[in-house]
């Protein structure tokens, strides 16, 4: 018996890739070594950059500055997570009014370079013309690369909370209105497009705490108007690993597909049911794990976004990033 390849993978406890986690889905010639037990995304994409494991999810952002800094990671066009970003930006009732009047204030986030935080500020320069440059930010959480000098001053929240702590310490500081904005990542894909997600519930533990965009319809509109459906989680590989086994990429890209493919009996009822009116809204199935037009026009607004807002420098050719889809 041929000896296996043995690949090591930090994945999501997530009804898309649970068959592969579970067993029921393999990759021919290789022994898969999962680990998918952790705090939070952010504790999971840290420890992959570290070089824990030759296969992790990783912040889509902050991949693509990886990548711009000639870090020796790919990707595969495998997204578990994805979807409009505007109910994840918060306020304090009483506090504020328009999103218009966040010029001049001070706006938390887990991560200045976390993806959701760039698609939010990409959205509120959009639609309402207020440009990263036109607040004062402070993180709460670790950054996981930040790559470039910033066109703003960040400062750090101390002490910085552990790893699944960050969005109740933003959500008390908005109560007690030492920040007028926080970006909180959660609720993604059909929660993110029409509502019913954890993340509102879990932020209004502090008196007053809630999203500051709130409405399906305006929400739904502007996907429509952009074409954009935001890319928040990628599959990343290190380049040591698509070196040392040039197969792997596109066999992994094929195991995730039939992994979502089996993905009915980890999921509730409501999740099919969500997942089948986001896919009906947009047209298209977001979890294809396809470079589609769709996949094309959201990666150059992620990477334009970021050249706005300081973190990267030139729009990268997507051949630079990704390797081995089918």
């Amino acid at each position: 018996m041929a000896i296996k390849a043995k690949i090591t993978l930090g994945l999501p406890d997530h009804p898309r890739c649970r068959a592969l986690i579970d067993g029921k889905v393999g990759i021919e010639g290789y022994d898969l070594d999962i680990c998918h037990d952790f705090v939070s995304s952010g504790e999971r994409h840290y420890r992959f950059l570290q070089g824990e494991w030759d296969v992790g999810e990783c912040s889509a952002a902050t991949l693509l500055r990886a990548v711009e800094k000639k870090q020796p990671f790919r990707a595969i066009p495998v997204f578990f997570e994805r979807g409009p970003r505007q109910r994840n930006i918060f306020y304090c009732e009483g506090k504020l009014t328009h999103p218009a009047e966040l010029k001049g204030k001070k706006f938390g986030s887990l991560r200045y370079g976390a993806t959701a935080a760039v698609w939010a500020r990409g959205y509120l320069l959009d639609a309402y013309d207020i440009k990263t440059t036109d607040m004062e930010w402070f993180v709460s959480g670790r950054e996981v690369f930040i790559g470039n000098e910033l066109p703003v001053k960040v400062e750090r929240i101390d002490p910085p909370p552990p790893f699944g702590q960050e969005k109740l310490q933003l959500s008390k500081l908005l109560s007690e209105g030492v920040l007028h904005g926080a970006i909180v990542p959660g609720d993604f894909g059909y929660l993110g497009m029409f509502g019913g997600g954890s993340t509102a519930p879990m932020m209004a533990k502090y008196p007053g705490v809630k999203p500051l965009i709130d409405d399906t319809d305006e929400i739904i509109r502007y996907t429509k108007k952009t074409g954009i459906n935001p890319i928040i989680h990628v599959i990343a590989l290190t380049q040591a690993i698509v070196d040392k086994h040039p197969d792997l990429p596109a066999k992994l890209t094929r195991a995730f597909r039939e992994a979502r493919a089996a993905a009915a009996p980890y999921m509730e009822a409501d999740e099919i049911a969500g997942n089948a009116k986001e896919r009906e809204l947009l047209g298209e199935d977001p979890y294809a794990y396809v470079l589609g037009e769709n996949e094309k026009r959201t990666w150059a607004a992620l990477n334009r976004y970021q050249i706005e807002q300081g973190l990267l420098k030139t729009m990268l050719p997507l051949q630079e990033l990704f390797v081995g889809h089918v």
